[in-house]
């Protein structure tokens, strides 16, 4: 059985490397072949950051491909200053968000009963934050995964979620202060 390609895997090598700026050019002058490789480069940034917003795959994909469409618009106004990574981060933010504002409203999550005897000693630090971040209130989740996950500034987050900076410094003291809480209601033993 041929092993799966699997997104986050995938190797960084210098056949790889392609010069952004040039297809950024290319790609302003609607060269779609250039995008292909704009696409492939951030595709699973785009994705993860979708992903860690809405914590649906599927959801994530649609996401994923309205972020593009969005960035293949945008390109004109990108400022060449600042780093095109971050700017695609933000476009993928700014489509989760847009996607979350026109959900309705979900019923509230259950509390479920953990079993502390069946947590591994061991888990890894990414399944406790993947355990703990749905369950933080919607705005709270947001900053803390646009700050610690996609290393957002508080300048970008704010612009991005059309808030103060200090109304994302204190989503993020209180999203850390939700997360802390929960980590230790849910692993007692882990030493969080």
């Amino acid at each position: 059985m041929p092993r799966q390609n699997l997104l986050f895997f995938r190797s960084k090598n210098k056949a790889d490397f392609f010069d952004e700026g040039a297809i950024i050019r290319s790609c302003r002058e609607g060269d779609c072949q250039a995008f292909e490789k704009i696409v492939d480069k951030y595709r699973d940034q785009v994705y993860w950051t979708a992903y860690n917003l809405v914590f649906d795959s599927e959801d994530a994909r649609d996401i994923a491909q309205q972020t593009f469409l969005n960035l293949w618009k945008a390109l004109p106004e990108y400022d060449s200053a600042k780093s095109f990574s971050g700017w695609v981060s933000r476009i993928a933010a700014n489509c989760a968000i847009d996607f979350l504002r026109g959900k309705k409203p979900a019923e509230a999550l259950q509390d479920v009963p953990v079993s502390y005897s069946t947590i591994d000693r061991k888990m890894d630090v990414r399944k406790i934050f993947q355990c703990i971040t749905p369950q933080l209130p919607e705005r709270q989740r947001i900053v803390l995964i646009l700050r610690e996950v996609q290393e957002m500034e508080f300048d970008e987050i704010a612009e991005v979620l059309q808030v103060t900076e200090s109304t994302v410094r204190n989503l993020l003291s209180q999203a850390k202060e939700s997360f802390r809480k929960k980590a230790k209601e849910l692993f007692p033993g882990y030493g969080l």
